[in-house]
């Protein structure tokens, strides 16, 4: 199946306002331990939210993902946080790497956390992904 999760981190990598807030702290199903020791600022953690449509017929795949958007402050997060809705909200229908990406919705958010371990302000967005299921080489 379509690596969803790559797929989304390798767009917002290649924005320049995610680029801009978040240098390259963009990951794929979690954050590695060694960046906790610099927490909080601006970084990007994109992960399964649970919930996926597909028709039985239909290579189409639509995996829900929850994209958290940290910042020293939650004025920060917010700024992440808008600046990867604004990302993910203009791409249509685009390859991506092995995956092709027909649009990203929203399925809800933003939310205002603060990260459950440490307490790191958090702004939480849910999207759909619209996905081709078979890889594209």
């Amino acid at each position: 199946m379509t690596d969803v999760l790559a797929a989304i981190r390798t767009v917002l990598l290649a924005d320049a306002d995610v680029v801009a807030l978040c240098e390259t702290r963009v990951w794929a199903a979690e954050m590695p331990k060694v960046e906790a020791e610099s927490m909080p600022r601006p970084c990007v953690v994109i992960v399964y939210a649970g919930g996926f449509e597909r028709m039985a017929t239909d290579p189409t795949i639509r995996p829900r993902v929850d994209v958290y958007n940290y910042g020293e402050t939650f004025h920060r997060a917010g700024a992440v946080d808008r600046a990867t809705y604004g990302a993910l909200k203009a791409l249509r229908r685009q390859t991506v790497g092995e995956a092709l990406i027909h649009g990203v919705a929203l399925a809800g958010g933003p939310i205002m956390l603060r990260d459950s371990d440490a307490g790191w302000p958090v702004m939480v967005r849910s999207m759909s992904v619209a996905a081709d299921e078979r890889s594209v080489s």
